[in-house]
């Protein structure tokens, strides 16, 4: 390892800087190589000076120290000492002015962390700890400044020189060179700074305030790709439109600008009024990006935008309070998403990441409370607790106050708080004292705790006295450090539907609590166990349990099948008519795969079918909701019923679910193919979007029948198309179902997109995806090709990544899938560490593989310990997975 023993950061030991830093002056002339910094900094105690005298520390990584200066002075080597990860500077004064002058190498920088370069452009990536990779400095997010940068540069290369804030100054130099001076006006930590400069495309346009201000929007890209912007800007215009409307927020500075770059380990960034994107985040057009890439823009558009009050205006005490902003900002860029397009169909895709991601995440060796108490590596915590889950906890804060309660949460949040680095107890603080001080006190427990709660439901229904009883008993599964759980504060959406389809109303049988135990057909689930009466329920009701997902929970009951079957067809809660499919699917399949392990001849449960063909016919249904509802649970969803998961047999049994189910409807989903398969004018309306999802799955259902005419259709649909939607679409069906086609439209795919580095990775991705003998020989072969570059994280995370997710493929017990990650992860990790850690997540599983698969990944886990160079990043991930036994 780098570091022989790694330290491990605990919330408990946060104390206050020693020192603060209120204004930093950056000076920048670039180099590809030997990029020249000078850092001017006003400097202050922020202790009892006068008691005790502290060295001041700073962070620094990667640099070349030049020289320091304090308050004009010269400083001599006996006046500061370089260690390992920064600097020190002896006998400080209370307060003076800093100067350092390093010396960086951005082209040599693969980590992405720092200033870099990708491509061409130089560009910066400082969230959580990239700035001391610049400069040193107290890197650390409770140090909040006022930057002013002035960057300099070849005008002929890099005519473009951008940093945070607005231009205040700009000229000519010598040789060649020109400036261009900023300044942020708005104090803000370290991880928030941004440089791009670059020879760069503009696509320009302009947002009119709710106070009148007139706002320069302003979108960077690779010359020629000014015509992929279109729907970047107007998600963007459409962000600031909401958030006035929506929270009262307007945009504060005069200049809002995003930069496109094709090298970057997160989808995006949210420095303040300069965004650095990731290329797939911005550039979308019909021909080269999917319905599902278009939603990823507006959805990391406006979350980035949102990120300007809830994560810059008002920041991150420490790296502790991850979630206070990611969590906050996920849920507010998913009610976005939710008005823009269709509000179940959203939530509904919302809930199946957390359920397919985030629930895995929960259950594994790296399982962390969204407010975790120690880390190794800050980077490795940047998951779908932080935020997802974080999202689904401030929903539930939403549903306890209600709209305008939670309206009222953040208008006093914004107002006790702007301008400083907080906590998540701030948050919860301001959303009480609006709400007439309402108790957190055991809500709190979902930032402390860890794992996805299970809710035990009994029933009961006493006709005499025409009541209707639930009992629900909430646990929770022990996770790493935490063995014992306190009950959750959740609500929980709660419907009972009567025999015609109707909900009862719910009336609780009178009894003595000084809490609401119910509120708008929302139950207060408060204790370990706890029984709830209804009253006037003249016939026993089909129970429609944790309406819209109203809570991040599992749930076990005694409900039969038949409930499920029911509520499919008369729910008019539309998320839990899906749940209803997803539930009933799951429970038959887990019975099918045991059955195939066992060797027992697979059958399909005939309620299902007959279920599954209503969904078929039912015309009511919104074309994208029915494509939702049609689409059989993944092999992942299936795998977390499983104590040991079964990799081969799930497989199977999807298999054979989706043949059985295409061959019994073959003629209504050939109908409903044809319907939708017309030539049209591209849209991008949630109705036309519908149309292609239900088309394109319809369509994989009918090639699962093994019917030839199905491969000749997706093949004409392959031709044919007009759109990357359908396109990519048939180009992955073809090659999943291994058709006669598949070498074909792999090689004609490639020779007419191979310039588009976006297409690209959907082409690495679909072959990665594939399933066969021939997929992992494919997987190396790729490796070479032309397209694939190792250092940038999207063609890693297209193919390597994709492959992790390939069930079948990667856990074959050869052992080749593992041993081929293993060599990966060793590899990248010395070019990217937060990439490598990232594939070293794809061991989560374990603890639950059946022996044989464990050896295997055991002797993988610890060769990658075995390594002397691994990074910190890598260490934590692979160190608690194979403790995790």
């Amino acid at each position: 390892m780098k570091d022989a023993s790694p330290q491990t950061i605990f919330l408990k030991d946060y104390t206050p800087s020693d020192y603060l830093i209120s204004k930093i002056h950056l000076t920048f002339d670039l180099d590809d190589t030997n990029t020249q910094v000078i850092s001017k900094m006003n400097v202050s105690a922020n202790y009892d000076f006068k008691s005790l005298k502290r060295d001041l520390v700073l962070n620094g990584e990667e640099l070349t120290l030049n020289k320091i200066f304090v308050d004009g002075a010269e400083l001599g080597a006996d006046q500061y000492e370089l260690i390992e990860d920064g600097l020190v500077i002896k006998e400080v004064k209370e307060e003076f002015i800093l100067e350092i002058h390093n010396t960086i190498n951005p082209l040599a920088n693969k980590a992405l962390d720092g200033l870099y370069k990708s491509g061409s452009i130089f560009c910066t990536q400082n969230e959580p700890e990239g700035f001391r990779r610049i400069t040193y400095f107290i890197d650390r997010p409770d140090i909040m400044a006022v930057y002013t940068t002035k960057v300099i540069a070849d005008k002929a290369k890099y005519p473009v020189l951008l940093s945070n804030g607005n231009p205040i100054d700009s000229g000519d130099l010598e040789g060649g060179k020109h400036f261009v001076e900023w300044l942020d006006p708005f104090v803000k930590p370290s991880y928030l700074y941004a440089l791009v400069a670059g020879d760069l495309g503009l696509v320009q346009d302009e947002f009119t305030t709710m106070s009148g201000r007139k706002i320069d929007l302003r979108i960077y890209v690779d010359k020629g790709n000014e015509s992929k912007c279109d729907h970047a800007m107007e998600s963007l215009k459409n962000s600031m439109r909401w958030d006035e409307e929506v929270y009262g927020r307007e945009y504060d500075l005069d200049i809002y600008m995003i930069v496109a770059v094709d090298a970057f380990n997160m989808g995006a960034m949210e420095n303040k009024g300069l965004n650095i994107f990731n290329s797939a985040y911005v550039l979308a057009d019909p021909k080269t990006a999917t319905d599902s890439n278009f939603f990823g823009v507006e959805g990391v558009i406006g979350h980035e935008y949102f990120h300007n009050w809830t994560g810059n205006r008002i920041t991150c005490r420490d790296w502790f309070q991850l979630t206070l902003k990611e969590g906050l900002t996920v849920f507010r860029d998913q009610e976005f998403s939710s008005d823009m397009n269709s509000r179940v169909v959203n939530r509904i895709a919302n809930i199946k990441t957390l359920k397919s991601r985030q629930f895995v995440e929960d259950a594994g060796p790296t399982a962390h409370p969204i407010k975790p108490s120690s880390y190794i590596e800050i980077n490795n915590f940047y998951t779908m607790t932080i935020y997802e889950k974080g999202s689904e906890v401030i929903r539930m804060i939403h549903t306890l106050l209600g709209a305008d309660g939670f309206r009222k949460g953040t208008d006093k949040y914004f107002e006790l708080f702007d301008g400083q680095a907080v906590t998540t107890e701030d948050f919860i603080h301001a959303m009480s004292v609006a709400n007439d001080n309402y108790d957190f006190t055991q809500f709190k427990n979902w930032y402390h705790q860890a794992g996805t709660p299970m809710l035990d439901i009994k029933t009961s229904y006493n006709e005499a006295a025409k009541e209707y009883s639930i009992t629900v008993t909430q646990s929770c599964k022990p996770t790493p450090g935490q063995d014992e759980k306190k009950p959750y504060h959740m609500p929980f959406g709660l419907g009972l539907v009567s025999k015609d389809g109707a909900d009862f109303p719910l009336k609780l049988k009178e009894v003595f609590t000084a809490q609401p135990q119910i509120e708008e057909n929302i139950l207060h689930l408060t204790q370990e166990s706890e029984t709830f009466t209804f009253t006037g329920i003249d016939h026993e009701p089909v129970p429609s349990f944790n309406r819209g997902f109203s809570a991040p929970v599992n749930l076990k009951s005694d409900r039969p099948l038949s409930d499920f079957v029911f509520l499919m067809a008369n729910d008019n809660d539309e998320y839990n008519r899906y749940e209803s499919a997803q539930a009933l699917a799951i429970e038959l399949m887990s019975c099918l795969v045991k059955d195939a392990a066992n060797g027992v001849p697979l059958k399909l449960d005939a309620p299902f079918i007959k279920a599954y063909g209503e969904l078929i016919k039912d015309e009511s249904l919104d074309n994208s909701f029915k494509a939702l509802i049609l689409d059989i649970p993944s092999e992942g969803i299936l795998h977390q019923a499983q104590d040991v998961v079964d990799f081969e047999n799930t497989f199977k049994v999807r298999k054979f679910v989706k043949e059985t189910l295409a061959k019994t409807y073959e003629q209504e989903l050939s109908a409903i193919y044809d319907s939708l398969n017309v030539d049209k004018e591209y849209s991008l309306s949630p109705e036309a979007m519908g149309e292609r999802e239900l088309k394109n799955l319809v369509l994989g259902l009918l090639l699962s029948t093994g019917n030839s005419k199905y491969e000749d259709l997706a093949y004409e649909q392959f031709v044919k198309a007009t759109n990357m939607t359908d396109e990519f679409a048939a180009l992955t069906m073809i090659i999943h179902s291994d058709s006669k086609y598949a070498d074909e439209v792999i090689e004609k795919f490639f020779i007419k997109w191979k310039h588009e580095t976006l297409v690209m990775q959907k082409w690495l991705t679909a072959q990665a995806s594939a399933r066969g003998e021939k997929t992992l020989g494919r997987v190396k072969e790729l490796l070479s090709n032309e397209v694939y570059d190792k250092s940038v994280p999207n063609l890693v995370r297209s193919l390597i990544g994709t492959f992790t997710a390939n069930y079948t493929e990667f856990h074959k017990a050869s052992g080749v899938g593992y041993e081929f990650i293993t060599n990966q992860i060793i590899d990248i990790d010395k070019l990217n560490p937060q990439m490598a850690s990232r594939l070293a997540g794809s061991f989560k599983d374990y603890k639950r593989l059946p022996s044989d698969l464990k050896a295997l990944v055991k002797t993988s886990l610890e060769r990658i310990l075995a390594e002397k160079d691994i990074s910190r990043n890598v260490y934590e991930i692979v160190s608690k997975t194979h403790a995790d036994s």
